[in-house]
């Protein structure tokens, strides 16, 4: 028995493709979104040593890690969604325990490895500052790496979990940060969190000390016009929300506890759900700045307006050599889509009407921001902010 048993936490399960079966390409990733049928074990040195297997999930509910395999000529980094694009391109699946998901994040760490962590309130330029990055040859930038997700969903409010979330998450980091298939390992990795990752920024810097975090934000307004397009929230119906749904909904958007018999009944509206994650998110903020994390924050606005004293600041407070070379090439991606090749492209926007925000659109982010306890204005400057220059 005790060898079968180190037999399991040695070994991850292959699982073959036998059909892609995921709908919404912005939903969160699961097993679920393959058919699949059993191939065998493989060993973790082997997932360790192999660049193409990449960490896909976390299933807590059956207590296991879920990696991709992509083709070698597929370079993940360079898409502007690394969950879609692995699903895209997954050839074949691996599954672990996490007892095996620990050891292998023992397997590759690299202690104090510098990390720069950037987080947002979404539809903000947050992807565009990835591909900043990782124009750098020296930086490895990931956009939206997904097995985070989990780790926020299961973290509990009360702290009984706290522990055991560090835990995964310094191992969610440990196997996100090995190098993916690059002729230089490289010296820094940047990782770009999807739109709530705020909520998890005083657990990372418990388990990332040495991280730099840059959190990005847009006009409440404007942003809600750009979540209109993307996500249809103007057409969408409301949605009675079941406890269970409140329940998971509310770690992601604290705020939405404030409004949870709203978002029982089904009052509460699309465009009132995502302005109270732009208020959950400027909100988390402002608390951890006042308990003294290091962060800095960046206006959407002045980064598109001013994208060369930005781009050489953010170099400058992540330790990065800012030589005019290397500026010029962190500007260069403000010349392209930085969503391009994803669902999220402009060219895959609607800009109908139905996308547009009306006046009684518009009343109902006042109304939030009215009844904010410090947040009233939807253009709201929050400390630490980049001043361009």
């Amino acid at each position: 028995m005790q060898r079968l048993l180190r037999k399991f936490v040695t070994n991850a399960r292959v699982l073959n493709i036998e059909q892609k079966v995921r709908h919404n390409p912005t939903a969160f990733v699961s097993l679920r979104d393959f058919a699949v049928t059993p191939g065998g074990t493989v060993s973790l040195p082997t997932i360790a040593q192999n660049p193409h297997i990449t960490l896909y999930a976390l299933d807590h509910f059956s207590r296991e890690a879920i990696f991709v395999e992509t083709p070698p000529d597929v370079d993940l980094a360079e898409r502007p969604f690394l969950y879609q694009a692995q699903y895209e391109h997954a050839i074949r699946l691996y599954s672990m325990s996490y007892k095996s998901f620990l050891k292998l994040a023992d397997l590759v760490r690299q202690p104090n490895k510098p990390l720069i962590l950037i987080h947002s309130v979404g539809r903000c330029g947050s992807t565009l500052l990835s591909a900043v990055f990782n124009n750098l040859p020296d930086v490895l930038s990931l956009s939206e790496p997904e097995a985070f997700t989990e780790i926020v969903k299961r973290r509990e409010a009360d702290g009984s979990n706290e522990d055991e979330m560090a835990r995964l998450l310094d191992a969610v980091l440990q196997v996100q940060c090995r190098p993916m298939g690059q002729t230089a390992v490289p010296q820094m990795v940047a990782i770009k969190f999807r739109s709530f990752s705020t909520v998890m920024i005083d657990l990372l810097h418990r388990v990332a000390p040495q991280s730099k975090h840059i959190f990005l934000y847009r006009n409440a307004e404007d942003r809600a016009r750009s979540i209109a397009r993307a996500f249809r929230t103007v057409e969408a119906e409301n949605e009675a929300m079941d406890n269970a749904n409140l329940r998971v909904r509310t770690k992601f958007v604290p705020l939405l506890s404030q409004y949870a018999d709203r978002a029982a009944n089904g009052s509460l509206s699309k465009v009132e759900f995502s302005m109270l994650a732009w208020l959950s998110g400027m909100q988390k903020y402002l608390e951890l700045h006042a308990a003294g994390i290091p962060m800095c924050a960046v206006r959407y606005e002045d980064m598109i307006a001013q994208p060369e004293p930005i781009v050489r600041h953010l170099y400058d407070y992540c330790g990065l050599p800012t030589t005019p070379e290397r500026i010029a090439l962190g500007v260069q991606a403000f010349a392209r889509d930085s969503q391009q090749g994803s669902s999220l492209a402009r060219q895959n926007l609607k800009q109908d009407n139905q996308n547009q925000l009306t006046a009684e659109h518009l009343a109902e982010i006042h109304q939030l921001l009215a009844e904010h306890h410090t947040i009233h204005t939807a253009d709201f400057i929050v400390p630490g902010t980049i001043q361009p220059t």
